[in-house]
């Protein structure tokens, strides 16, 4: 199997740069990116994934993600925090998915295109939160945090519950540092899933309190030792205020 690549970091900062002085915004405009295939290297134990750019859906986030996963399920995370891979990818293999998935690039009708640009294909940092929200990482990194094995013929079960609105992976769990503890992750899930009632409305206001909420927990205890029933029974305590929001 062919290995996966990524930018070398000085290319990459080099494309950064570029967009940052408006230099090579047209380049997003056509349907190839190019650039120096000779600053890549190899991902030495990562196999490129065949065809995952035509298999990629633009108009269901939860599907694309479980396919990403899926296809780099053997990243590390510490690979997975690697911003030359996700840049690559965004440029390179999933260039395709991306200029459809984020068309004003494309079409050159985002307000600002620089930032626009620099937004979805590339990582402002490689901060958990950043990982959250990049186009690609952010997908990848929802499902990790989301996918219980336990689960037998669903697994991906309460990583469609992450999905479900929009902002609740990248600007509610993601603006916490709740959100890097997967068994924090799971059991909010599961607690909304058990919970299905109390989240009919108001989905996205509820679940900002309860990951609040929790967050403020973990500034008086170490939450990244708990297992999820500790997250679930937290919340439980607070199901009352839930409802009436």
């Amino acid at each position: 199997m062919e290995k996966q690549l990524i930018f070398k970091e000085k290319y990459l900062q080099q494309l950064k740069k570029t967009l940052e002085e408006g230099v090579s915004v047209e380049l997003y405009r056509s349907n190839e990116f190019v650039y120096d295939k000779k600053a890549t290297l190899m991902m030495p134990n990562i196999g490129k994934p065949e065809n995952l750019s035509q298999k990629l859906k633009i108009d269901n986030d939860f599907e694309t993600a479980v396919l990403l996963y899926e296809a780099f399920k053997n990243l590390e995370p510490i690979q997975a925090a690697d911003e030359r891979l996700w840049t690559y990818l965004s440029h390179v293999d999933l260039y395709s998915y991306m200029i459809k998935r984020w068309i004003s690039a494309y079409l050159g009708t985002a307000k600002d295109s620089r930032t626009y640009i620099l937004e979805h294909w590339f990582l402002r940092s490689t901060s958990h939160s950043d990982l959250l929200r990049h186009a690609l990482s952010g997908l990848w990194w929802a499902v990790y945090l989301s996918v219980d094995e336990a689960r037998v013929g669903k697994k991906y079960e309460l990583t469609e519950i992450l999905f479900r609105q929009l902002d609740f992976p990248t600007r509610t769990l993601g603006a916490y540092s709740l959100g890097r503890h997967k068994e924090a992750v799971i059991g909010i899930l599961e607690f909304i899933k058990e919970n299905e009632g109390l989240f009919k409305n108001g989905f996205e206001i509820k679940t900002r309190y309860i990951t609040k909420h929790l967050n403020l927990i973990g500034g008086v205890k170490p939450i990244s030792y708990y297992n999820r029933q500790f997250f679930k029974d937290e919340l439980q305590k607070v199901s009352a205020n839930i409802s009436t929001l």
